[in-house]
């Protein structure tokens, strides 16, 4: 039987079933009729929604991080703004960024030893939509807790410390060691491509190339230098983004922390630059900049000084709920948060 012979409520139906708007939109091509079908002011939102409910759901995140603003607290439930092309554009955008983290996933989580990487496949559907609704709840609570009227002055401040903790009561012990397991994700990003430590630096040199008799390795000036036979021989300029170390691992320590406070869209956003060498961070006026670890500080720079030496919170007020809970840990995909 021919598509074009089938009745208009067979073929809505068929619109309203696909997996993604790039699909739906196809689809609408092909011929004039599905494409009346679809720019029909009635049928168009509806068709384009169910598509990003499978594509990006859960929306139902996605819109509380949309619509979040400071004359509500974030843990009462807005009510469901009406469909728009405007709102779709913002969903498609936090949408995109959550997909892009549940493809970062197995490679972040399924990583080290030879038998973890051999254990290292795609998700299910199940399994994305699990790591997209962490990504939108992770993004909601940084939206809210994470900005300037939260110094490191007031974080353990009663009624700030209630006002988190009431957000994740929502949602159950198992939803939130999704958001740990998450958050871990994150933290591996920032250890290992957006921030690296020095020693990081010297371990990924070496596995590069190779021990060297005679030469040893250091760091002088954040910079990765070798030495031998007293002379100190530096890498020409173009390699400095590369093996540009953020400190020893005190000091590092505290790094990771701060960083850890900028939200999902933040975080790729600095992982696609560092890694892809994606977006303009490194430039200044037309300018590029001298390496990728100015490009992230100017970056964090930005957000003025309450961001500096004020670690996240999100992790702490998941322990304060799961204490409150009567429960010792919760449990992620990849372990455990005691």
């Amino acid at each position: 039987m021919l598509l074009q012979s089938l009745p208009n409520e067979t073929l809505l139906q068929i619109l309203h079933s696909l997996s993604s708007i790039q699909d739906t939109l196809s689809l609408s091509l092909t011929s004039h009729r599905l494409h009346d079908l679809l720019s029909r002011p009635a049928q168009r939102l509806p068709i384009l929604f169910d598509a990003a409910e499978r594509q990006f759901g859960p929306l139902s995140s996605a819109m509380a991080v949309v619509t979040h603003n400071t004359t509500q607290p974030p843990h009462i439930p807005r009510p469901a703004p009406p469909q728009s092309l405007s709102l779709l554009k913002q969903l498609l955008h936090i949408g995109e960024t959550a997909n892009a983290w549940a493809d970062l996933y197995p490679f972040i989580h399924w990583r080290g030893t030879e038998e973890e990487c051999a254990s290292r496949r795609l998700l299910t559907e199940q399994e994305r939509y699990r790591i997209r609704r962490a990504c939108y709840r992770t993004w909601l609570y940084d939206t809210a807790f994470h900005n300037s009227t939260f110094g490191r002055y007031t974080r353990l401040q009663p009624p700030i410390v209630r006002s988190r903790a009431a957000l994740l009561r929502a949602w159950p012990t198992h939803q939130l060691g999704e958001l740990m397991d998450f958050q871990a994700m994150m933290k591996t990003v920032v250890e290992l491509y957006v921030c690296p430590s020095n020693g990081t630096m010297i371990q990924r040199h070496k596995e590069r190339y190779g021990e060297m008799p005679g030469v040893s390795l250091h760091v002088q000036g954040q910079r990765l230098l070798c030495s031998a036979n007293n002379f100190v021989i530096t890498r020409p300029a173009r390699y400095y983004e590369a093996w540009e170390g953020w400190g020893d691992d005190v000091s590092h320590y505290y790094i990771v922390e701060d960083m850890l406070k900028l939200h999902p869209g933040q975080m790729m956003e600095l992982y696609d630059f560092v890694v892809n060498g994606k977006g303009k961070l490194g430039m200044i006026d037309g300018v590029a900049m001298e390496s990728n670890k100015a490009a992230v500080e100017a970056f964090v720079a930005g957000f003025g000084e309450w961001f500096e030496n004020n670690g996240e919170t999100l992790g702490e007020t998941v322990r304060f709920v799961v204490g409150q809970r009567g429960e010792e840990e919760v449990m992620g995909w990849g372990g455990s948060c005691s």
